[in-house]
């Protein structure tokens, strides 16, 4: 189900979790992403943002799982109910190998709240050297089963404070590990 949308107190106690944006620009349809390893859900599922600024927040309290080596994708897992959240910043922003685009803010481990930094990027380079900078966020695809469902939204977000996702578990009391 894809609406753009502001969550009101009681929406957001009906979710189990809530994501806001990691980034700032506008949200689309995983469908739209212009690699089949996204567009196909094969990684996940969720929603693409087109970075309009060039700095990646915590869209939800979390534990930094892994840094990518190339420093261009994230892997986080939320707190609580240990959800696996991926962000990959651009399409075949591997290929740039090692570089000074990607600056990771945390480490490997750290827990962070909702919207503190996790990564500054220079979006003007990756706009330069890629065909995309479109960037999945995505729910892993180990973390699906668990889920009842994913409302998702599109159109115009901000990091840190945008809602862009609400899910609700199949069955929270034995998710939650807390």
């Amino acid at each position: 189900m894809w609406f753009n949308f502001k969550l009101s107190k009681e929406e957001e106690d009906n979710a189990d979790i809530v994501l806001l944006a990691p980034l700032s620009g506008t949200a689309i349809p995983i469908e739209d992403v212009p690699d089949v390893v996204f567009s196909e859900k094969i990684v996940g599922d969720g929603i693409a943002i087109k970075p309009t600024g060039n700095k990646v927040v915590a869209p939800c309290e979390c534990i930094v799982e892994q840094i990518f080596k190339t420093k261009h994708a994230l892997v986080l897992r939320s707190v609580p109910y240990d959800l696996i959240i991926f962000i990959h910043i651009g399409i075949d922003t591997v290929d740039l190998g090692n570089n000074d685009i990607f600056k990771p803010l945390v480490r490997e481990g750290d827990q962070v709240k909702a919207g503190e930094p996790l990564m500054d990027f220079d979006l003007e380079q990756l706009q330069k050297k890629l065909k995309s900078t479109i960037t999945p966020v995505l729910i892993s695809a180990n973390s699906l089963p668990i889920l009842q469902s994913i409302e998702k939204m599109t159109e115009r977000c901000t990091h840190g404070s945008t809602p862009i996702m609400k899910i609700k578990l199949k069955n929270t009391e034995d998710n939650n590990r807390d």
